[in-house]
């Protein structure tokens, strides 16, 4: 901003030499005329004299008179043009002119300049940094508002009015805020629809003293009919569910929040003691039910039989660490299925499936086809190292519902 200010001076020393440039040389230019007249006078009154003289009129004394004293007066009239002259006297409307075109320039770029939105842009990098403050903040929100009397219809500045309020516990001016996103949105923008409605529907949450009522309860399910997968709809969805002691639909909420999460992360460790306390809570048919859905929504399921190759046979431990993992031939490096077991007797079987996926969007049927590998592990870690032993199905579809595998390999 500092910089702003510091060229905006600059322009405006050039703007005031720049009309000071007329007025001097207006002043410089009436002085030449002046003394040009002078000089064209002092010819013409010379070459009057040379003509009496040669006709006569004046004799040679008469004329060298007569032509000393037009030189005097020459000479008078210069000098006083010059003391006549005053340039100071003019100079005072340079600095009026100062004064008009920093005070206007101001005002207009107040009024319709940047500084505002610059100032807004700066606060919300420096919203990045160890040092910004609860004051950074409440000037940013002054911002905001400013700005929103100019743009009334600017819906990410009211979200932004929106978060900054919630993140300073100021739940009820969040609640406001969110509330102008979602009236200001065009109606097919479903999905900025939804983002907002979530916002608001925490923000009234907190609020309310961590409660939902039933308008926001239904506000939520419209969010999920939009964007299934919305985390803080079905996370608060999961709370208003357990606190009705609706213990089944909380666990639903929950485990396919659980599955949009990246495992280990605080979230999800929070959100697996929320599932774990809700799942105590079922009755035995709501345990079996339960089940029953996650069963039904497994697309993709493959039986896995593995066996040591003969030439490897004595280089495994007993109670090997096996690990089984499918991946996508062509997708992210994250396995899609794992299963990790302790084995002392060959062959093994393993089944991978979709219930195993870490993440609800990497599951076994979601890819066309996939690699399984099994590595017996010396360290016991899920990672490949040098000296683990290996085996692969190469590429096979998801589909399938059985494959063999074969360790053979020493990784090196």
């Amino acid at each position: 901003m500092m910089n702003l200010w510091l060229g905006m001076a600059l322009l405006i020393v050039v703007a005031i030499v720049l009309l000071a440039i007329p007025f001097f040389v207006k002043l410089r230019r009436g002085d030449l005329v002046r003394e040009s007249a002078n000089i064209e006078i002092y010819k013409s009154q010379l070459q009057d004299l040379e003509n009496e003289k040669a006709n006569g009129a004046i004799s040679e004394d008469e004329y060298q008179e007569l032509s000393a004293e037009i030189k005097r007066n020459l000479l008078l009239d210069t000098e006083r043009s010059g003391n006549d002259t005053n340039h100071e006297g003019g100079k005072w409307i340079i600095g009026v002119s100062a004064v008009f075109v920093l005070v206007f320039s101001v005002v207009l770029y107040q009024h319709l300049g940047a500084e505002n939105e610059l100032a807004i842009s700066e606060l919300l990098e420096k919203t990045a940094k160890p040092d910004y403050k609860q004051e950074d903040a409440a000037a940013l929100l002054e911002r905001l508002y400013v700005q929103t009397e100019k743009t009334p219809e600017d819906v990410e500045l009211w979200y932004m009015v929106g978060r900054i309020h919630f993140d300073m516990g100021q739940y009820d001016k969040a609640v406001n805020g969110f509330s102008q996103v979602i009236q200001k949105l065009p109606e097919d923008a479903k999905q900025d629809q939804a983002v907002a409605m979530a916002q608001l529907a925490q923000a009234q949450f907190f609020a309310d003293d961590r409660k939902l009522n039933k308008a926001t309860e239904s506000m939520l399910q419209d969010v999920i009919a939009i964007s299934p997968k919305n985390d803080t709809a079905l996370g608060l969805l999961g709370v208003a569910a357990y606190d009705s002691g609706r213990f089944l639909d909380a666990v639903r909420y929950w485990y396919r929040l659980l599955r949009l999460l990246p495992p280990g992360s605080p979230n999800a460790q929070a959100i697996m003691g929320g599932l774990e306390r809700a799942r105590t809570q079922l009755t035995p048919e709501q345990a079996a039910a339960f089940k029953a859905e996650l069963e039904a929504a497994i697309k993709a399921r493959i039986s896995i039989t593995i066996d040591l190759d003969d030439s490897i046979k004595s280089q495994v431990p007993l109670d090997s660490d096996l690990f089984v993992l499918a991946k996508a031939e062509q997708g992210p490096p994250m396995p899609l299925a794992v299963q990790r077991l302790s084995v002392n007797n060959w062959p093994v079987t393993v089944v991978l499936d979709d219930s195993m996926a870490m993440m609800e969007d990497l599951r076994l049927s979601a890819f066309d086809n996939v690699v399984i590998t099994a590595r017996i592990s010396k360290n016991g870690t899920g990672n490949a190292q040098p000296g683990d032993l290996q085996g692969q199905t190469g590429v096979v579809k998801s589909s399938i519902t059985n494959a063999n595998i074969v360790i053979s390999e020493e990784l090196k």
